[in-house]
């Protein structure tokens, strides 16, 4: 039986209407399993924030932007849990400035993650003073921003950066800070930086 121009018509709405029902259906399902992760740290964001003088905002923008509030995510280049920490990095700062007898896989704990990840955003931000710079280093590394700041082509004063050379990196500053105005907005929080 040969579909007529009016029959087509309908299903071919309705398949649109089905599709359009699934994505939104996914959308807000992705939204309130985010939110209930962001709830279940936000305890040891608060801490955290109060430990290192930070807005709970970024961190909160920070862990968004860099595992999206999942505790086992690993980047290619080896870094881990919800704030992205480099092993070497965590096992630096352990051993440097906590002076805790932690194992290595401690790192993946949630709660060491997010007071290590913090520790080292709040100290990239006394260093660095600016938190487009800050969050720069946070993500391509704190030597490469250096190097950055010391080509006149990047950066004419030395301390603030014109462009940041790599495209997944300003992209990452970006969608950070605006992260981070989002949940200033979300939680009523105020702003640190």
């Amino acid at each position: 039986m040969k579909l007529t121009l009016p029959k087509r018509w309908l299903l071919a709405t309705l398949c649109l209407f089905l599709i359009a029902f699934l994505l939104i259906s996914v959308i807000c399902l992705d939204k309130t399993e985010r939110a209930r992760r962001e709830r279940l740290y936000y305890d040891s964001v608060l801490a955290a924030a109060d430990a290192f003088a930070l807005s709970p905002a970024l961190i909160l923008a920070v862990i968004r932007a860099e595992s999206d509030f999942h505790s086992s995510a690993h980047s290619v280049a080896g870094a881990v849990g919800l704030m992205q920490l480099m092993p070497d990095t965590f096992s630096y700062l352990r051993d440097t400035y906590f002076e805790e007898s932690l194992p290595d896989d401690a790192i993946w704990q949630p709660g060491v993650n997010i007071r290590y990840g913090s520790f080292y955003l709040s100290y990239l931000l006394e260093k660095f003073k600016t938190l487009d710079v800050a969050l720069a280093a946070y993500n391509a590394g704190e030597g490469r921003v250096l190097l950055w700041l010391a080509d006149s082509t990047l950066s004419s004063d030395g301390q603030t950066l014109v462009r940041i050379p790599y495209p997944e990196t300003e992209k990452y500053v970006l969608q950070t800070q605006k992260y981070y105005r989002h949940y200033i907005k979300k939680f009523h929080l105020k702003e640190h930086v």
